[in-house]
């Protein structure tokens, strides 16, 4: 029997318990769906269905006049690829539909995440980083901080457990890297052909065994030694103050600060926001998910039917959308552009060494 858009979106609010503020969000889109042509089945929707339903959206807010029609356009978009990604994820529909592009916006409550083709910036410019004082390590610094901008993007980590900035921060060493299949967690059913790597949070001391896809696996290996010791570090670079050098690449790759909505003044920005960054991604790509990956306690229905955290993580982990950048060092381009094979500032420095 054909599934409509209305039962979806009424299933899928049962089973995440969202607040009251977001029901109604979502009864909005529903009536927006049935003015345009609420007909048409969740089994039988494509780009073509999404793509008129979005754009009769922002040609009806540009019609009454609104203040930022891109804007309503997205929030409609977001209701509508979380309730779909729900669906598949439940096997109602047989695959999720590529959703068109979203609109041009004025950010109302300002950004506090990262876009793409910033974080792609942010990785290039890793290239011209300045050589520490009383650097000698075979590997340029700016390796390591390519390593760690996607140990960020993947896994939302702290800063204190990539560089151990102060005495009780338990930063990432070589024994915590496992390159076999099986999970050193003998509770995870899963297997990773990449490995697993693992780490504990830094506020709450949880431990979390989590699988490397191939980005992660691509780029800790080009940080591996020849002989690896089990308590060494894995990441180097960071320094006393990594926000400081994480605002010389902010500066590097050309990003304008964020905005402070209450006070409207420029902020720079910060290795937490790339956490928020990391949620935002994961919850675009699979709603809820960004719950267990970040490690929040939390007690709804979905993390009960994950009990065990592997599932929702495994998959989110191993199927989310990486920034085009993240694909140099997979395709063994990490002195070059992968698209234009311009060599970088550093690259010298790396054959050499």
């Amino acid at each position: 029997m054909p599934t409509t858009f209305k039962a979806a979106v009424t299933n899928y609010l049962r089973a995440t318990c969202p607040s009251h503020g977001t029901r109604a969000e979502y009864a909005t889109t529903v009536r927006k769906w049935k003015d345009w042509s609420g007909g048409v089945a969740i089994e039988k929707l494509g780009r073509k269905e999404l793509r008129e339903f979005l754009d009769w959206v922002y040609g009806q807010a540009r019609k009454q006049e609104g203040t930022n029609p891109g804007r309503t356009a997205n929030k409609a978009r977001e209701h509508l690829r979380a309730v779909l990604s729900w669906a598949w994820d439940q096997e109602l529909i047989a695959t999720l539909p590529h959703f068109p592009k979203p609109r041009e916006q004025r950010d109302v409550a300002g950004r506090h995440y990262l876009t793409k083709a910033e974080i792609n910036a942010i990785y290039f410019a890793t290239h011209q980083l300045d050589v520490p004082k009383r650097w000698n390590q075979p590997i340029a610094v700016g390796k390591y901080w390519r390593c760690a901008l996607t140990m960020f993007f993947n896994y939302g980590v702290d800063t204190g457990t990539i560089w151990k900035c102060t005495p009780f921060h338990e930063p990432i060493l070589w024994r915590h890297i496992s390159w076999d299949r099986k999970s050193p967690d003998r509770e995870v059913k899963e297997q990773s052909p990449w490995g697993w790597i693992f780490y504990r949070r830094v506020k709450t001391g949880k431990a979390f065994y989590r699988p490397m896809n191939r980005v992660v696996h691509a780029h800790l290996k080009s940080l591996l030694p020849q002989k690896p010791q089990p308590d060494d570090l894995v990441f180097l670079g960071g320094g006393s103050r990594p926000n400081v050098r994480f605002r010389e690449l902010c500066q590097l790759a050309r990003i304008a600060p964020k905005m402070d909505i209450e006070s409207g003044d420029e902020v720079p920005w910060v290795l937490k926001d790339l956490r928020k960054t990391c949620a935002t991604y994961y919850d675009e790509h699979l709603p809820e998910s960004s719950i267990e990956i970040l490690g929040h306690a939390v007690g709804g229905i979905t993390y009960r039917h994950y009990a065990h955290r592997s599932p929702l993580a495994f998959k989110a982990i191993m199927t989310l959308p990486q920034p085009s950048a993240f694909s140099a060092m997979v395709r063994g381009f990490d002195g070059e552009c992968p698209c234009c094979r311009r060599t970088f500032a550093d690259a010298p420095r790396i054959r050499a060494m």
